[in-house]
């Protein structure tokens, strides 16, 4: 063999292919090899201009915490135990959701504390190698409150070295998913029922929060959203509809089925509103729900004027509309979609729900229960009871 190497050509026959060498195919094929030279040498600099392109993704405003704007955007959770609950909890949650799709990857007792029994940072790599995600939900640390195996020994959980080794690990994950062009929300260690757990979680979710705002990454306190006045450990709190429920396990450690919807329902605020903002930079890639109207004082003076009669009065007085205020209907009526959602699981009807939370004797309760619509002030427009008549006098 020469130092042109050898290069693989068919023959036919039981043996297939064989290597030939080049001073053979020049005996024998003269034209073949001069044309691979020429293709060769007309590769040669195509090949030295090329650089590593990245797609550029659709305009979206330097305010956009998603890095690209899409109609559908897809959610991969990533987390222990808990991380289970809430890809559950989104299951539930993104079923009327047209805007995106959701996919889990758990592994239940790992975490980030031991990277050589399960290194997320790169199972995370090795998943987005595969699969292009938009955003990347983050649930662990309730398995890490135990020492770390260093490189120098062990370092006792919630030392010095401790907190900097663990905060390596979560940076780890954060900037793998940052790499690959992920949003990432990352959802702290919530409270715990044993003390001792809970105390422990709090060393863990302080490292975490650190890193995230170092990092300027999405992080949902759960510690702040369900702990009680006193900073400690309660199984109950909003469901997020305003009612209190119980949200977490007898274990003190999981959520129940209502507990895993807080979570996300908590989630998807922030990412309908960093689609928001992201439709928002060059206009919405779907046409938006209309979740609230606003008229502005131009707007309603465009309307038709109407009239009341005013108890009292002689003549109707007329009220224009660009007198009023701006209203918004969602500040009259606050019905949302995960009290709709939550009423159809139950299998009442959303009226049925209403009717349950409202105060005993109270103007809402004689409303909904038993019709009586409240009586409006007698100096109100919309009083139209008759005023009384004056007593005829005797003179």
């Amino acid at each position: 063999m020469n130092r042109f190497g050898a290069i693989r050509r068919f023959y036919p026959g039981k043996k297939g292919f064989r290597l030939a060498s080049m001073n053979h195919l020049f005996k024998t094929s003269p034209f073949l090899v001069a044309a691979l030279m020429v293709l060769c040498l007309w590769g040669t600099p195509v090949r030295a201009q090329q650089t590593d392109v990245v797609q550029a993704p659709e305009n979206v405003s330097q305010s956009s915490y998603l890095p690209r704007r899409k109609q559908i955007y897809d959610i991969v959770i990533m987390g222990d135990v808990l991380g289970t609950g809430l890809w559950a909890g989104m299951n539930r949650f993104v079923e009327s959701e047209d805007r995106v799709t959701v996919t889990g990857r758990v592994q239940e007792n790992s975490g980030l504390a031991r990277p050589k029994l399960y290194n997320w940072a790169k199972a995370a790599d090795k998943l987005l190698e595969s699969r292009q995600f938009d955003i990347a939900a983050i649930m662990l640390g309730a398995n890490d409150a135990r020492d770390i195996n260093g490189p120098d020994g062990f370092l006792r959980f919630g030392s010095d070295g401790w907190r900097k080794a663990y905060g390596q690990q979560v940076r780890a994950m954060v900037e793998v998913l940052k790499k690959r062009n992920v949003a990432v929300y990352w959802i702290g260690v919530p409270p715990m029922g044993r003390d001792s757990y809970d105390d422990s979680m709090k060393v863990v979710a302080s490292v975490e929060r650190q890193i995230m705002a170092e990092t300027g990454v999405r992080y949902i306190d759960l510690r702040l959203l369900l702990a009680d006045s006193d900073d400690s450990y309660t199984d109950r709190g909003d469901d997020g509809t305003g009612t209190i429920v119980r949200l977490r396990s007898r274990d003190g450690v999981k959520f129940i089925a209502a507990g895993n919807d807080r979570l996300a329902v908590e989630l998807m605020k922030l990412v309908r509103a960093d689609i928001a903002i992201a439709d928002g930079a060059s206009g919405p890639a779907v046409a938006p729900l209309q979740e609230e109207v606003i008229l502005t004082p131009e707007e309603l003076a465009a309307m038709p004027a109407f009239s009341a009669e005013r108890p009292g009065g002689e003549f109707p007085v007329k009220i224009e509309p660009a007198s009023l205020p701006g209203l918004n209907y969602t500040e009259i009526a606050r019905v949302t979609e995960d009290a709709i959602k939550r009423a159809a699981r139950e299998g009442v009807t959303l009226f049925d729900k209403v009717r349950s939370s409202t105060a005993p004797d109270s103007a809402a309760q004689k409303l909904f229960s038993e019709g009586l619509w409240p009586e409006a002030p007698a100096d109100r427009f919309d009083a139209f009871s008759k005023p009384n008549k004056p007593a005829a006098s005797t003179q």
